[in-house]
């Protein structure tokens, strides 16, 4: 292992627990927003010293066309989202018991803001930042698959370690870090898992807080081989979906889904 990749890695340890340790030990909201606002150009600045052009480097810059890829994508997410859930209504699995009358306000201001800033952050560690570190040194399969599987694991500080998790995440990570690629920046990414994660938000609230979401939902259903089917199945019909879709994108002008080493045909 070359010294640059040894740094990379440090890097991305440090990135990664900074966002999943320090602003979630915070109680106070403001601290909490300021140390999640501060990982932006503390990103830059890791990315600058491994050799990545920091946060362009990593996706995040303003191309023609990225309002409309972070729009197409956030539609999808929150349509397959709401696919997922419709289905669950219908067998009666979910039970609508009414509206949350306190959400709307500050509460609604942290489901927007929090699952916004988390998805664009986590999609820069995973994909902006490990797709940039590694795609001069690695096949593109190689360097997408260990994007891919990097935040199927990184889903235990969310919903803790199991394989079923695991599995899920791969799934819907093939949707992201396609969207990632062959749009060159990380709109098209962020759309999708801001998507998906709104409309959790507005369905079950936000983690490790109860009583937040804007519906009251009763879950009465049981966990089945069936349900993990359609668990599974929604991620991957999106999936598909993004195979079509992506023709309606933008790319961007930097190459940043160009890898010296090898091309991905679709």
């Amino acid at each position: 292992m070359n010294r640059k990749i040894l740094i990379g890695i440090l890097g991305f340890i440090f990135l990664d627990l900074y966002f999943n340790l320090v602003p979630v030990k915070l109680s106070n909201s403001y601290l909490q927003l300021a140390t999640i606002l501060l990982f932006f150009p503390l990103a830059h600045l890791v990315a600058k010293f491994v050799g990545i052009n920091g946060l362009p480097g990593m996706g995040v810059h303003f191309h023609k066309g990225w309002g409309r890829n972070f729009l197409i994508s956030f539609i999808i997410g929150f349509s397959f989202w709401a696919l997922w859930d419709s289905y669950y209504f219908l067998i009666g699995d979910y039970q609508y018991e009414g509206i949350n009358n306190h959400f709307i306000g500050m509460p609604l201001l942290e489901v927007v803001v929090g699952y916004l800033l988390g998805s664009l952050i986590n999609d820069i560690i995973i994909r902006g930042y490990l797709i940039g570190l590694l795609r001069n040194s690695l096949n593109v399969k190689w360097v997408l698959a260990i994007s891919i599987l990097i935040y199927a694991l990184e889903d235990f500080w969310y919903a803790g370690f199991s394989l079923s998790n695991i599995i899920f995440s791969i799934i819907l990570g093939l949707s992201l870090t396609y969207a990632f690629y062959k749009t060159g920046s990380i709109w098209a990414n962020t759309g999708i898992h801001f998507g998906s994660n709104m409309f959790y938000g507005l369905m079950s609230g936000q983690l490790g807080k109860p009583n937040s979401s804007l519906f009251i939902i009763n879950k009465v259903g049981d966990n089945t081989i069936f349900s993990q089917i359609v668990d599974y199945g929604i991620p991957a019909l999106m999936f598909l979906f993004m195979l079509w879709a992506i023709r309606f994108y933008k790319k961007s002008e930097q190459p940043l889904n160009v890898f010296p080493s090898q091309t991905l045909n679709r």
